[in-house]
């Protein structure tokens, strides 16, 4: 009577046992897809993510043509391209310096560009008699180059050289900052409540620290211009040759510390570009 008693209730909780094992397989299986859906979801976020990288590719043109016997033509120009800037207006300022304007600034337009530069330059002059007595190369070349691009500012440089016969030849360096969030190239009148301001020739003067070029000053003022750089801490500001001081200087850059013309910037530019 006991044994049958005792197989009762086991049969009994048999039922039981099965629903356990059941709930405990489903509540295992949801585990796992929450899981799989949570790794699934923080896929698509770093997709999203590199779609967000900011994108920079450079493209470059080089040849050379001899037009006489002793005068040889050279052409080099490299530009850079920009994917993850869409805005037209910036396109434009960013293109201009590198004296080229066009309706789309895609690669494949760009290389056309640079594809007609070099037919222009390399180009002989027929009405042209002159050849050097002695072998010359006449250089014309020229580049983009990145600088920084931190907290949605772009910073490039651009840069150029030639010789096209006579004493020397040429050098040049421009700085451009560009504010990608708000789509608009920073001035000196952004940054300074007062650009012309007669102080600012005693500021950079006072942070002129090359004897050697300061010697070979050509203007008895130095005044602010638009080609600089910038970081938290300080700007500097370039002149090219015969801009302030004699071809023979070369590239003149005068830096000033932020926290020397502290009450010279403007409070929102302090603000907006997290200036120490």
């Amino acid at each position: 009577m006991l044994n049958f008693e005792l197989n009762t209730i086991t049969n009994k909780n048999k039922p039981m046992k099965n629903l356990i094992t059941i709930l405990s397989f489903a509540i295992l299986l949801f585990s796992c897809n929450k899981k799989e859906i949570k790794e699934t979801s923080t896929s698509k976020s770093d997709s999203a993510e590199i779609k967000k990288e900011f994108v920079i590719d450079s493209i470059q043109v080089q040849d050379s043509l001899q037009v006489a016997k002793t005068l040889t033509l050279s052409f080099e120009k490299q530009v850079l391209i920009f994917p993850s800037i869409t805005n037209k207006t910036i396109l434009d300022s960013i293109y201009k310096p590198a004296n080229i304007t066009s309706a789309d600034y895609s690669k494949k337009t760009l290389m056309q560009v640079l594809e007609k530069f070099k037919t222009e330059s390399l180009k002989k002059d027929e009405s042209q008699d002159y050849t050097p007595e002695y072998k010359q190369t006449w250089e014309e070349a020229s580049a983009m180059k990145v600088i920084s691009h931190q907290n949605d500012i772009l910073t490039l440089q651009y840069s150029g050289s030639g010789y096209s016969g006579g004493a020397h030849g040429y050098y040049f360096e421009a700085y451009k900052a560009f504010d990608l969030k708000n789509n608009k190239v920073i001035s000196q009148a952004d940054i300074f409540k007062n650009p012309t301001d007669a102080n600012w020739d005693k500021i950079l003067k006072n942070h002129f620290d090359e004897p050697e070029q300061k010697d070979m000053l050509l203007v008895d003022k130095i005044e602010l211009n638009n080609n600089f750089y910038f970081d938290q801490d300080k700007i500097t500001f370039a002149y090219n040759q015969y801009e302030i001081t004699a071809y023979a200087a070369g590239v003149v850059y005068i830096t000033l510390n932020f926290k020397d013309i502290k009450d010279q910037l403007k409070p929102e530019f302090v603000k907006q570009y997290n200036i120490k």
